[in-house]
């Protein structure tokens, strides 16, 4: 009979061995937060944005599920609560997801443009035939902060499509809603509708693939992701483009976005180019705020990919060397003089940004990364890895995990915990939710799809 007992360091004898399933949400953890840190900055450029809301067909279907899910309240005489809201707009989007499945027959590969959040659930619960296909099944694990609402309910509300602090769509949004299946004058929309809200019956664990003659695949057809562009929406994308872009409450966000197009339509994709691109004079005339946050996520951009980089090559020197090696070593390895010249030259650029303060005065790791960076402006090799080591150690004592992974102790490196896989694609310039802009601008019909294939 096995017994069980308490181990002494969990964080060395257990990890997680088993790699990240298709379309899982889970992320490898950010040693130094500069992910954290970029999105902030990315906060500054597109206020109303965040980096996982890139679809304007999955902002109607949001807006559409919870006005359906306020229908649905009076029809099952349910209780208006927010808790009761939220489970109706769960099932709505598992009817939406097995109704896109069953439209495509059940092919989405991986990387579709119909691929939606929650797509090894729809896959696991979507069954060839006519027969009818579960409502109850799992789509996402946590779905309420991994699903489509988790990730579009921030922006929703910053564009006032949502009534502050509510789940209940505005005013503003009412044209989107209407039109969500199909543009006014399609008197069968009403179909769409009724089919919808049967399928938000609490106690109904099965929907057919059909009612009053409308079929399943059918609501998929006018309602996945792609729908506006093959169906040629184009009243309802410039409704989507009016409320996100053109009617966006901050200064920034639709300047952004004429920026990103001018620059896709000049062939420039990558993020740090169109950065380049613009405080050289290219694509549009920037506002002095805008050019002021532009360079400071220039100079922010600049030193990530150094600074994942060096940690990465100190965590494998650490780990391949049986947990315990020389610092001086590592050091002299990690920091040779063009890496340091390079980091102390980009460490001074970010100190001298125009909003460097404002990265600094974030409430969490702003402080402490300017710090690091007064701290590498003239450092040697082994102070460069102490101070490395400290900003990470201050990292994951904000998060309130405890302290770094890396222990400098007497002369030597003491690996800590050893469930960390570094990643040569995090070595990168932060994309600041440049593609999300850009696929946003291809689902409105201001950019098409080739236009704006590129890298980050």
């Amino acid at each position: 009979m096995g017994v069980l007992a308490v181990l002494e360091d969990p964080h060395r004898s257990l990890c997680w061995v088993a790699p990240a399933a298709e379309g899982s949400e889970l992320a490898t953890e950010d040693p130094l937060a500069l992910d954290y840190l970029s999105q902030q900055v990315g906060l500054w450029l597109f206020p109303t944005l965040t980096s996982r809301s890139d679809r304007a067909q999955a902002f109607a279907m949001v807006l559409f599920g919870l006005s359906l899910a306020e229908r649905a309240i009076v029809a099952y005489g349910a209780p208006g609560t927010d808790d009761q809201r939220r489970s109706f707009f769960e099932r709505w989007e598992r009817f939406w997801a097995l109704a896109t499945m069953e439209s495509r027959n059940g092919e989405l590969p991986r990387g579709h443009r119909d691929s939606m959040r929650g797509i090894r659930g729809a896959r696991a619960a979507w069954r060839p035939g006519n027969g009818p296909l579960l409502l109850d099944f799992p789509l996402i694990s946590r779905q309420q902060e991994l699903g489509n609402l988790g990730a579009y309910l921030s922006p929703l509300r910053r564009a006032k499509l949502l009534l502050d602090g509510t789940l209940r769509p505005s005013a503003a949004a009412l044209e989107i809603i209407d039109a969500f299946w199909d543009e006014p004058d399609n008197r069968h929309r009403s179909r769409y509708d009724e089919y919808a809200l049967l399928a938000l019956d609490p106690e109904r664990r099965k929907i057919e693939r059909s009612h009053a003659n409308l079929t399943l695949a059918k609501v998929g057809e006018n309602s996945r992701l792609t729908s506006l562009t093959e169906r040629k929406r184009t009243p309802q994308q410039r409704r989507l483009h009016e409320a996100l872009f053109s009617s966006a409450r901050d200064a920034s966000t639709l300047a952004m976005s004429q920026l990103v197009e001018a620059a896709v339509r000049g062939k420039v994709t990558s993020t740090e180019e169109i950065i380049d691109g613009a405080l050289a004079g290219r694509f549009v005339a920037l506002a002095p705020e805008l050019r002021a946050s532009l360079e400071t996520a220039k100079a922010f951009g600049a030193i990530v990919h150094l600074l994942l980089r060096a940690f990465d090559l100190v965590y494998d020197a650490v780990s391949s060397a049986g947990w315990t090696v020389s610092s001086a070593s590592v050091a002299q390895r990690v920091f040779d003089s063009s890496t340091l010249g390079e980091l102390q030259a980009i460490s001074l650029q970010l100190l001298a940004a125009p909003e460097a303060d404002r990265l600094r005065a974030l409430p969490m790791h702003g402080a402490a990364c300017l710090r690091l960076a007064g701290e590498l402006r003239s450092a040697a090799a082994e102070d460069a890895l102490a101070a490395l080591l400290r900003y990470h150690d201050a990292v994951q004592q904000e998060r309130r995990r405890g302290e770094g992974w890396i222990r400098l102790e007497h002369g030597k490196l003491v690996l800590l915990a050893t469930t960390y896989t570094t990643q040569v694609e995090a070595w990168r310039f932060p994309t600041y939710k440049f593609p999300t802009v850009r696929s946003l601008l291809v689902d409105t019909g201001w950019l098409s799809a080739r236009s704006a294939q590129a890298a980050p």
